[in-house]
């Protein structure tokens, strides 16, 4: 009786990374996902899997230790910004740092019972305007 693999479905296909490397080498991953059954994305996720846990797995100071992605990823990039600088303002680019201090900076944005998310996403442009505003005003 054969056994018959089934892949785990990706609700996420639809995101795509482009990927500069040497006809050899797409030719040896070829190679390999064949060897394995599986496709080259899979392989190279398999791959990357490792490296992403440790580089992206923060300690708190409540000592819970958690994957940041899981922690932080949403769909929506206002959400994700201000989730990232609340759980691991670390990783924040300058641009996102600057963003962040608005958003700190207005009592409309933050309550007391933390970001207003609604109005963050609403007046998005706004926030980003003004964080570009203040980058270009005092970088110099």
């Amino acid at each position: 009786m054969a056994v018959v693999k089934r892949r785990k479905s990706n609700p996420d296909k639809s995101d795509r990374l482009a990927l500069r490397i040497s006809g050899k080498d797409r030719f040896a991953l070829e190679l390999l996902a064949q060897k394995k059954g599986t496709t080259v994305s899979a392989l190279v996720m398999e791959a990357l899997r490792g490296p992403l846990a440790e580089g992206l797995t923060v300690t708190k100071e409540n000592g819970r230790t958690i994957y940041l992605p899981d922690e932080v990823y949403d769909p929506l990039l206002p959400d994700r910004v201000v989730k990232l600088a609340m759980t691991a303002p670390e990783f924040l680019s300058d641009s996102e740092a600057v963003v962040w201090k608005v958003i700190q900076e207005d009592p409309a944005y933050m309550g007391t019972d933390g970001p207003n998310f609604k109005m963050i996403r609403d007046r998005w442009a706004s926030i980003k305007s003004t964080a570009d505003d203040l980058l270009k005003k005092h970088s110099q």
